[in-house]
């Protein structure tokens, strides 16, 4: 019996591949009816990779998000719960990438002057590397040996973060070098240090938007942990598959055991990599914050940072109706505690739960959400983005020959927010990047709704973009 047989639809929103052939729990996979006729298409890798999580040691629930498509070992867009085994695909290579929405003080009647956005972007690249971090621009700032010790051991308070910005104020680190050298990596302490408010490339982002009903303006900031965290994440694939005695190329299956030396090793790395990139985030929001005064006049303050690839303990909620501390591991997804999940407790997120900053493509923006009464169906869980309908290199080869019509399309598009009309994204590229344009991801609002329908998460806030930086 092929895969797509074994697969059930007990509700409109819902599709199950029941537990059998060395599974451990169902997997469950949120999409609607279309968005599930998309993800049949890539049923090779994704819904396998489905099955092969719901495989490993330890797990008690696997899940998959409406923008799940396949990842490396599992898919992108899942969220594992563990009684203490650590999957490291299940967080994958860029630890702790996330979002950090930035509240302006501006309104929509502020930004519709297209060259005032373009020096916008401007005074941003001015101090923010919009690549790898090889190059510094003038007004970038530097960081000393200090800090940079500091904020792999307590994340962003380096850059006066509040708790209540945070998903996590920060994340446990050995204090003592002779029980954890977070640079044991040769070189890996100069990069840290160099990359620090840099944005990287691919999909990583600043974006400008606009609130479609009242007219606020939000910065979103989309970066991870830098090729600090990759190489972490690298090395320590490398070192599981060896103390499981997996085979090197297939590194991807291996696992640890927290309470092993090798998981505890891996989970002071990972959380060192989870506070750089918390830090990262914070040092280009200042850099945004100072751009924004800069050019308009105004400024603006972090709403709130959360991550999408990320491994912590956290309650669970269990059939019985008590919690119960979990190793929880999203890769590509979201954290959605509603209101009265204990976790809240005593933070200004505890009656209404915390914000879910969800970034779509840079044509369709991104939005708000709140987590709603059947959270706890999906460990707590929601999508971190509209998800990829197809590959970077398969949408440049579709695409090419539309470079111009889509950039013009970016350009002439017109929206109006709180009755002002803005025309165009502006960019920092002077071509539409096709891999990624609109046509590379799902549609946001049919992933949303998705969400809304099985009663997860509501959408508090839908944003458009009105000008982009691409790494």
């Amino acid at each position: 019996m092929s895969i797509l047989d074994r697969i059930q639809h007990p509700e409109a929103n819902l599709y199950v591949i029941p537990r059998e052939e060395g599974m451990l729990v169902d997997a469950l996979l949120f999409m609607s009816p279309e968005l599930f006729e998309h993800a049949k298409g890539q049923q090779t890798d994704f819904f396998q990779q489905m099955i092969n999580g719901a495989s490993y040691p330890g797990v008690e629930f696997l899940g998959v998000m409406p923008d799940g498509h396949p990842g490396y070992g599992v898919p992108i867009g899942s969220v594992m719960v563990t009684d203490g085994v650590i999957v490291q695909a299940s967080v994958g290579y860029d630890i702790n990438c996330g979002v950090l929405a930035v509240r302006t003080d501006l309104h929509a009647r502020d930004v519709t002057d297209w060259d005032l956005r373009h020096e916008w972007i401007k005074a941003v690249a001015q101090r923010v590397d919009m690549g790898l971090g090889t190059h510094r621009p003038p007004l970038m700032p530097t960081y000393t040996d200090e800090m940079i010790h500091e904020i792999v051991h307590y994340g962003a308070h380096v850059f006066g973060a509040k708790p209540e910005q945070c998903e996590r104020p920060n994340f446990a680190v050995a204090a003592d070098y002779r029980t954890f050298d977070p640079f044991h990596l040769d070189g890996s302490f100069d990069r840290a240090k160099n990359q620090l408010g840099s944005l990287g490339k691919g999909n990583h982002f600043i974006e400008m938007q606009v609130d479609r009903d009242d007219g606020s303006v939000w910065v979103m900031v989309h970066c991870g942990s830098r090729n600090y965290g990759w190489n972490l994440a690298n090395y320590y694939f490398h070192k599981g598959a060896e103390v499981r005695g997996i085979e090197d190329k297939k590194r991807q299956q291996s696992y640890l055991y927290v309470g092993e030396p090798m998981g505890q090793e891996f989970m002071n790395a990972h959380n060192a990599a989870a506070n750089y990139a918390q830090a990262n985030r914070f040092a280009i929001a200042a850099s945004v914050i100072e751009a924004l005064g800069e050019t308009f006049g105004e400024g603006g303050e972090v709403y709130f940072d959360i991550t999408h690839n990320l491994a912590q303990w956290e309650d669970v909620l269990q059939p019985d109706g008590t919690y119960q501390e979990r190793l929880v591991q999203r890769k590509g997804a979201t954290r959605a505690f509603p209101a009265g999940h204990p976790e809240l407790s005593g933070t200004p997120w505890s009656e209404e739960g915390h914000p879910c900053l969800i970034p779509g493509s840079m044509y369709t923006g991104a939005a708000i959400l709140r987590a709603t009464e059947n959270a706890h169906d999906s460990a707590c869980t929601v999508n971190h983005g509209s998800g990829r309908a197809r590959g970077a290199k398969d949408t440049k080869r579709r695409f090419e020959d539309r470079r111009e019509e889509l950039t013009a399309e970016m350009n002439e598009t017109v929206r109006e927010f709180d009755g002002v009309p803005i025309k165009g994204v502006a960019s920092n590229k002077p071509t539409l990047p096709l891999d990624e344009c609109d046509r590379a991801y799902k549609p946001l609002d049919e992933v949303l709704e998705t969400l809304e329908a099985t009663g997860i998460a509501r959408i508090e806030r839908r944003m458009y973009p009105v000008c982009n930086c691409k790494g």
